[in-house]
């Protein structure tokens, strides 16, 4: 267990674009979201994954769309958590635990938000080991998780969640919902138990 400060997360920005390789977007906005979210709500406490119970509720935690739409369309700050908050809704438990769903880019930097505000820790691991174009394109997927229930919301207020009958179906119909959002959504999804997150995800990637 660690606690990652404000400060750290310049040098973690740095590992998401090396990691990003090309993908997952300029981690700048992300960073800077993170860094507001832990001075107003506090540090972040990072886990290992075997620190996590088998009967956790972990949520990766993402952006959705063209990364680069950020630069013009900035987000609001709270996308994110009513995504989440639309996910517990539905799932009618509380989720404990965040974590990245890919190593790079953007996606390494969001989840120090959701955990900072939701007050969560966030688990050393990642889906995949680097940034990845499309959803199915996930370790989870190799071991038969769904991407979804999903939420989906934008910063003008609008929340969406979906449910697919695979992962390849998952990615066209979210895509397609965030097109209409405006190119870029934040997203809550492939819902883990403690267990399979240690089955299924890649270990010590942040």
């Amino acid at each position: 267990m660690r606690t990652v400060v404000e400060a750290d997360l310049e040098d973690l920005a740095v590992g998401a674009a090396v990691l990003g390789t090309g993908g997952g977007g300029n981690p700048y906005i992300g960073k800077l979201l993170a860094q507001q979210a832990i001075r107003q709500h506090g540090p972040v406490t990072l886990v290992d994954v075997d620190e996590v119970p088998d009967d956790a509720l972990v949520v990766p935690s993402a952006m959705m769309g063209a990364p680069t739409v950020m630069v013009e369309k900035l987000p609001r700050g709270d996308e994110i958590i009513r995504a989440f908050r639309t996910l517990e809704e539905y799932l009618g438990r509380r989720i404990t635990h965040t974590v990245s769903i890919e190593a790079g880019g953007l996606n390494s930097t969001t989840p120090f938000s959701v955990a900072a505000q939701m007050k969560i820790p966030l688990v050393d691991a990642d889906g995949m080991g680097r940034a990845f174009p499309e959803i199915q394109m996930v370790t989870p997927t190799m071991f038969g998780i769904s991407a979804t229930p999903m939420a989906l919301a934008d910063e003008k207020g609008n929340t969406a969640l979906i449910t697919t009958v695979d992962n390849r179906w998952t990615e066209r119909l979210a895509r397609s919902i965030t097109v209409d959002m405006g190119a870029t959504a934040m997203i809550a999804l492939s819902v883990l138990s403690g267990q399979q997150l240690k089955q299924s995800m890649v270990p010590g990637t942040i």
